[in-house]
C-alpha cells in the first residue's frame, strides 16, 4: 500500500512565494476599489443634498418660524430669502474677511469667499444646523424634505484622503459669496484628532459640484 506524501518545504515555500506575489498585486487594487467606491457614495449623497437644495430654492415657499430676536413670534419668510440671508453676524465676519476657514480657490486658480449656510455631523445624531438666526426656516424646510424622502436626515460620510489634515466628519452646504447661484457641498471638521476649529468648522474640500478630494 503507497503512503501519501505531503508537502516538501521546498514546495510549501513555493506556495507561499506565490501567494505573496499575488497579494502584492491583488491588495492594492482591492483597498483601492474600496477608496474608489467610498469617494463615489460620498459625491453621491453630496448631490442628493444639492438636489434637495435646488427644489426648495425653486419652489420658494412661504415658511412660518419661530424668531427668538422676536420674542419667539411667528414670522413668516420665503425660503430663498432666508437661505441667501445676509443679516447674520456670521455672515458679515466671513464676508470682511474675518474667518480664513471660507477662503477659497476654484478650479481656475481664482479667489473666491465660500459663504455658509447650515452644517451636519456626518454621524448621523442630528440634524441640519443654521448658521445664522435668518436661515433657520430654510434649513427646517430642508430638514422636513430630506425625512419625507428617505426618512431621516443621516448623511454619512464614507471616504478620507490619505492626505487629509484632519477627520471628516461635518457636511457643509454653502454658496459662492462672488456668485450665489452656484451652491456648494463640502465636507470638512469641527472637532478632530488634531484641532477643535473654532465658529462652526472648517470646510476641507468640495464634495459636489467637481470635488477637489
Amino acid at each position: 500500500m503507497l503512503k501519501k506524501k505531503g508537502f516538501t518545504l521546498v514546495e510549501m515555500i513555493v506556495v507561499i512565494a506565490i501567494i505573496g506575489v499575488l497579494a502584492a498585486f491583488l491588495v492594492p487594487s482591492l483597498l483601492g476599489y474600496v477608496r474608489k467606491a467610498r469617494r463615489t457614495a460620498d459625491i453621491a449623497a453630496a448631490k442628493e443634498i444639492h438636489n434637495n437644495v435646488n427644489q426648495i430654492i425653486t419652489e420658494d415657499r412661504l415658511i412660518e418660524w419661530k424668531s427668538s430676536s422676536r420674542g419667539g413670534a411667528s414670522v413668516f419668510t420665503h425660503a430663498m430669502e432666508s437661505f441667501y440671508s445676509k443679516q447674520g453676524s456670521s455672515y458679515k465676519k466671513i464676508i470682511k474677511g474675518e474667518n480664513a476657514y471660507y477662503n477659497k480657490i476654484d478650479n481656475d486658480g481664482n479667489p473666491y469667499t465660500l459663504i455658509p449656510v447650515a452644517v451636519l455631523d456626518t454621524n448621523g445624531s442630528g440634524k441640519w444646523v443654521n448658521i445664522d438666526q435668518e436661515q433657520q426656516p430654510f434649513v427646517y424646510q430642508l430638514n422636513a424634505q430630506m425625512e419625507n424622502s428617505k426618512g431621516n436626515v443621516n448623511v454619512p460620510a464614507k471616504y478620507e484622503p490619505k492626505n487629509s489634515e484632519d477627520t471628516l466628519n461635518r457636511w457643509f452646504l454653502c454658496y459662492r459669496g462672488d456668485n450665489p447661484s452656484e451652491i456648494e457641498i463640502w465636507i470638512g471638521c469641527k472637532q478632530g484628532k488634531k484641532t477643535n476649529y473654532s465658529g462652526q468648522g472648517k470646510p476641507m474640500y468640495r464634495v459636489y459640484p467637481d470635488p477637489t478630494y
